[in-house]
């Protein structure tokens, strides 16, 4: 086992002690006040960055973006990257190795900043005809191909992949060779690119009617999410239909519990500035509506790009005083637990009251920041008063997802006794965090769900007598991932700790101290 410096003494409860009785020990665990506004930096959901690499032009330099904003945005606490691959300058063309290094250097560099991506190829960037060039059918699905071996290797760094390829900016519009216009293109598009993505991952379309492309074959049309690329909550003519009360926006919320949803906002120059293709410019999408349609619909990421303090291509914006785009605003807008409850969204525990129980005012960006994708909250653990060398312990843990969505990925959930001198065993279960739903997708009421991870472990009978941290490690399940801590789970709650260890091979959530006997 790897070792730590050695421990001096041992650390207090990292929870309250409620009771213990005929040999049981409960203890109830809190989440985390108001006080501490910082976001929890956790794996696969929250914001997420938005960069473009072409795989010709920027072939020297393909990760430039990625480094310059993950700096800029370090303090949202964004663990995700939409990533577009444009192939653009290579239509007509096979991807040869030195496309394949380019593409690798991104996400050797993704991995390198504890990031995980959603991914997108295109080749149009503009749309109304103004792009110079696109491809035909025969070329898309000839390049699709040749990605496989690419996705496959990477398919631990890829939250979801989106449809793209066809038309402007892949968003399955306004392309130059019509692909979108023909219902047999999209599909046979569509099912190549779920052919070559590896099947534990989602493939996102752009409106919920293109899952119809494959209706007839379940397990494809089982893996066939949802991006929107165009949140503004109000009824908006380049909405595609997605606002409450349309059947589009109904379908999303009986579909959306099972797979990853990404989205993003409008643009701010489009929405709140001037822009010449947004002749009605000048309103904001409003944070609490947004949250709402956020958490209907199952959110697992959202653009932090879009319409926060992006810059204007026309490069007018000041950032001396910059506009206040929605986010921005959101930022501003201060809302009591009661406002929050009444939208019927999750309120998670103490966030609306400090340290020292005193009701607060949250700002709408935390709240969607905090509440994007999952957001697990321990309850109360009940184990055993005496623990013995080679002799059986029973653990109950109880949870509840405060989230919007549910973990997606792979994890592997174990329990972890730590050793004064830092070693670590490790009892695996079987718990699957992806059933971690924050409620039953059919209850209008939206009660959270309280869930469960049962164990019975079974002591070594070589472990030491002495004191030991008992932990909780949700691990990524990749071999190359498993061992790196920021791709570990880590829990909504202010009375417990995180732990790593001195080679930062481990991320393991501390619940409290037991003595071996």
């Amino acid at each position: 086992m790897n070792k730590t410096l050695k421990f001096f003494g041992i650390l207090g409860m990292a929870a309250l002690v409620s009771g213990c009785t005929d040999g049981k020990k409960i203890i109830n665990f809190e989440g985390i006040p108001a006080d501490v506004t910082v976001g929890i930096y956790n794996p696969g959901r929250g914001f997420r960055l938005e960069t473009a690499v072409d795989l010709v032009d920027n072939r020297n330099n393909p990760t430039e973006l990625l480094d310059s904003l993950s700096e800029a945005y370090v303090s949202d606490s964004v663990s995700l990257t939409q990533c577009y691959f444009y192939l653009t300058n290579l239509i007509g063309k096979d991807l040869s190795e030195e496309n394949m290094r380019t593409m690798q250097a991104y996400f050797d560099e993704m991995r390198r900043l504890g990031k995980k991506a959603v991914l997108r190829f295109a080749y149009e960037r503009d749309f109304m005809g103004r792009s110079p060039k696109g491809p035909t059918e025969e070329q898309v699905l000839r390049q699709v191909e040749q990605l496989k071996p690419f996705l496959q290797k990477n398919k631990d760094l890829i939250l979801a992949v989106q449809a793209g390829l066809i038309g402007a900016w892949g968003e399955w519009h306004s392309s130059i060779h019509g692909l979108e216009k023909s219902e047999e293109t999209k599909r046979r598009i569509l099912e190549k690119l779920l052919s070559v993505v590896p099947e534990e991952l989602d493939v996102q379309v752009r409106l919920p009617e293109y899952k119809d492309l494959v209706k007839d074959k379940a397990e494809l049309y089982r893996r066939v999410s949802f991006h929107n690329d165009f949140i503004v909550v109000k009824p908006d003519p380049w909405d595609g239909g997605l606002h409450e009360g349309t059947e589009s926006f109904a379908r999303m919320v009986k579909e959306s519990p099972y797979v990853a949803v990404d989205g993003e906002l409008p643009w701010g120059f489009w929405s709140v500035g001037s822009d010449p293709d947004s002749p009605t410019a000048g309103w904001l999408i409003e944070g609490l509506p947004a949250a709402r349609e956020l958490f209907l619909n199952h959110y697992t990421s959202l653009s932090i790009i879009h319409n926060y303090k992006e810059q204007h291509p026309n490069n007018r914006f000041d950032t001396d005083n910059p506009p206040e785009y929605s986010m921005v605003v959101w930022k501003k807008t201060m809302v009591p637990e009661d406002s929050v409850r009444k939208y019927g969204l999750p309120v998670s525990d103490n966030y609306f009251r400090t340290a020292r129980g005193e009701a607060v005012k949250r700002s709408m960006f935390d709240y969607i920041r905090d509440h994007l994708g999952y957001r697990v909250e321990l309850q109360k653990l009940e184990l055993p008063s005496v623990w013995k060398s080679g002799r059986e312990v029973k653990l109950n843990l109880e949870l509840i997802n405060r989230g919007f969505a549910t973990v997606f990925g792979n994890h592997f959930v174990s329990w972890a006794l730590i050793g004064e001198d830092g070693d670590v065993t490790v009892f695996r279960t079987d718990c699957n965090p992806s059933d971690w739903q924050p409620y039953s997708p059919s209850d209008t009421a939206y009660t959270p769900l309280t869930h469960r991870i049962s164990s019975e472990l079974t002591l070594p009978e070589t472990l030491d007598k002495g004191i030991y941290r008992l932990g909780l490690w949700v691990g990524d399940a990749s071999e190359r991932l498993l061992c790196d801590p920021r791709f570990a789970i880590r829990f909504a709650n202010g009375n417990i700790s995180w732990w790593t260890d001195k080679e930062g091979r481990y991320g393991i959530n501390l619940l409290t101290d037991i003595k071996v006997e």
